[in-house]
């Protein structure tokens, strides 16, 4: 991870910050505190520092975003429907976890260290700039690693119309810049034994967090995990043959999962086993990764002999040259606490994923 430089003498403090926001270790309720606290640091720095020009980072945690609207827009439904939108839940939760953390600025507050945060939505309606309403996005306008929204309508009735529809993309966008923000930092901190290993069993590359460092592996499984006794986070992978990509239809994939997990994962109970748990819908999704069939489920798992369970998100590739299924699949088991910063971080990790 590369540090933001302020001046010397705050340098320490700001690259520790930076870094447990960046791996989703600070969780704030309120992203108000992020730049109070970041302000203080900076303004330390500042007076130490006569000259030299300042490289600022974005501030915040993954999925926090700050709102910056008029007061009178926030109060009513326009507001509302902003905070209901960005609020949705997180997909394929045991519990419901909102995938935005939010924050209100009024505009004449937005200055100085509050341009800094990571995520900012801009929401203006003006009858005289708009004629229909618009998502704009733009990276890197006041900080480095940011992403600034401008989210622009005509009218008060046709920004509801948009924000209660189905179709809009403002949290896909989030998720998505999110996702490739921590893709960018496996980059340079993966676990570099986990890619050796399954690039060797089933020529696959992927960027998998470092602390990933238990394994257990034979010719057709590889199962890592951080081990940890809270949030513990584990990753799997395994293949099976297919002569086309009708194999990468849904219950085919999730009899396969059963299957292997049955197999493979053992509870801590004799005779216990993960499996799929069948009393909630999975998510399933077709993708094309350029000319590659894939395709993602996300859902919730569950030991069967044992009272262990949490969510998962696997990904399957069709492998036409070798005719097989590559799977790759993240799940996580944390009962004590949220579980959305570990599936966005394995999942993240699994985006990188590609089959050599």
């Amino acid at each position: 991870m590369k540090p933001h430089y302020l001046c010397l003498c705050t340098f320490s403090l700001i690259f520790v910050y930076s870094g447990l926001m960046e791996n989703g270790f600070m969780k704030t309720k309120h992203l108000f505190s992020v730049p109070l606290l970041l302000s203080g640091l900076m303004l330390l720095g500042l007076a130490s520092c006569n000259s030299g020009s300042i490289v600022k980072r974005a501030t915040g945690v993954p999925y926090e975003v700050l709102v910056v609207m008029d007061t009178n827009l926030w109060k009513g439904q326009v507001g509302e429907a902003v905070r209901d939108k960005l609020q949705e839940a997180y997909p394929a939760l045991p519990q419901a976890e909102p995938t935005a953390a939010v924050s209100y600025c009024e505009p004449a507050s937005f200055n100085d260290f509050m341009r800094y945060v990571r995520n900012i939505l801009l929401v203006d309606v003006n009858p005289s700039a708009y004629t229909k309403v618009s998502l704009v996005a733009d990276k890197d306008v006041w900080s480095s690693g940011q992403q600034v929204m401008r989210l622009q309508s005509p009218s008060t009735d046709s920004l509801l119309w948009y924000l209660q529809g189905k179709t809009n993309d403002i949290l896909a966008y989030i998720r998505q810049m999110e996702q490739k923000r921590y893709a960018q930092y496996l980059q340079e901190n993966h676990n570099s034994l986990l890619a050796e290993k399954t690039r060797s069993a089933f020529q696959l590359d992927i960027y998998a967090p470092e602390e990933m460092n238990s394994s257990q592996t034979d010719s057709t499984f590889l199962w890592f995990s951080n081990n940890a006794n809270s949030g513990r986070m584990d990753l799997i992978f395994y293949t099976f043959p297919a002569e086309n990509a009708d194999a990468l239809e849904e219950s085919h994939l999730i009899a396969m999962r059963d299957s292997v997990t049955r197999l493979h994962i053992p509870g801590s109970f004799e005779g216990s086993y993960m499996i799929t748990e069948n009393r909630f819908p999975v998510e399933y999704e077709s993708l094309q990764n350029g000319k590659q069939p894939s395709a993602v489920i996300r859902g919730l798992w569950k030991m069967q002999g044992d009272m262990m369970g949490g969510p998962f998100v696997s990904y399957a590739w069709y492998d036409a040259p070798r005719h097989r299924i590559v799977v790759a699949e993240g799940f996580v088991y944390a009962p004590e606490t949220n579980k959305k910063l570990y599936m966005h971080r394995l999942e993240s990790a699994l985006l990188t994923a590609r089959i050599l």
